[in-house]
């Protein structure tokens, strides 16, 4: 039995591949450990904890988040494959419900705000990503684990990073070919392009969770890159 992995956010939770799809990667079935509201440092970390637990998949695709969420190992209520950790965003997501160790959701919150307060631009939360999805795809190629990243919800462009220093490190992400152009393709605007405009004018597009049938035209713009860069 050959196994694909998803891991991401909410996009990635609410996927659920066809058939079709699943048999074109060469795979037999599917494990979706994606969480919504999370991080990609989250994604990073448990994609590894998946793999230390289960050994290794036979193909990862790694829909990448948003760029400015984070976590913190804050949780008593430990799960599985998060442990304690819990997803960070805007104060206005926080959960209630978490069980925090010597701290309470208020103070969070604060924290929280405080955060965003002093980030000075987005470089700052763009240069964490790149760095982190270098890390990923240098830990699934050294366990020669087949993948596709792609950007899911970012929507990057080139001018928010040019003229800052430290952003070398961006040639090594627009070299791999596993992972689909940060700088020309977002899977949730790409999935928006496909929908009639009757459809659009009733939703949100940036909050918008697309349906099976966008999903669809996802898993085939997926087969085609992996088509085209093994040729």
């Amino acid at each position: 039995m050959k196994t694909l992995l998803i891991n991401g956010c909410s996009f990635g939770e609410c996927w659920n591949p066809s058939k079709e799809f699943i048999s074109s990667l060469g795979m037999n079935n599917h494990v979706n450990i994606s969480k919504a509201g999370t991080s990609f440092q989250r994604t990073v970390r448990s994609t590894i904890e998946w793999i230390a637990q289960n050994n290794r998949p036979d193909y990862v695709l790694i829909p990448i988040t948003f760029a400015h969420r984070w976590e913190l190992a804050l949780n008593f209520n430990e799960d599985n494959i998060d442990g304690s950790w819990i997803p960070l965003q805007n104060s206005n997501y926080l959960s209630a419900d978490y069980n925090l160790q010597d701290i309470n959701i208020s103070d969070l919150r604060d924290l929280v705000d405080r955060y965003y307060s002093i980030i000075p631009s987005i470089k700052t939360h763009w240069d964490k990503l790149f760095t982190e999805i270098i890390l990923l795809a240098s830990y699934l190629d050294y366990n020669r684990i087949p993948y596709v990243m792609w950007d899911m919800c970012n929507n990057f462009e080139k001018i928010h990073i040019n003229g800052y220093k430290g952003f070398e490190k961006v040639k090594l992400i627009n070299s791999n070919h596993n992972i689909i152009d940060l700088w020309s393709f977002c899977g949730n605007r790409f999935m928006w392009s496909t929908m009639a405009t009757e459809e659009k004018n009733k939703i949100d597009q940036y909050a918008y969770h697309h349906n099976h049938e966008q999903y669809l035209h996802l898993e085939k713009r997926i087969l085609d890159h992996i088509k085209t860069n093994r040729e």
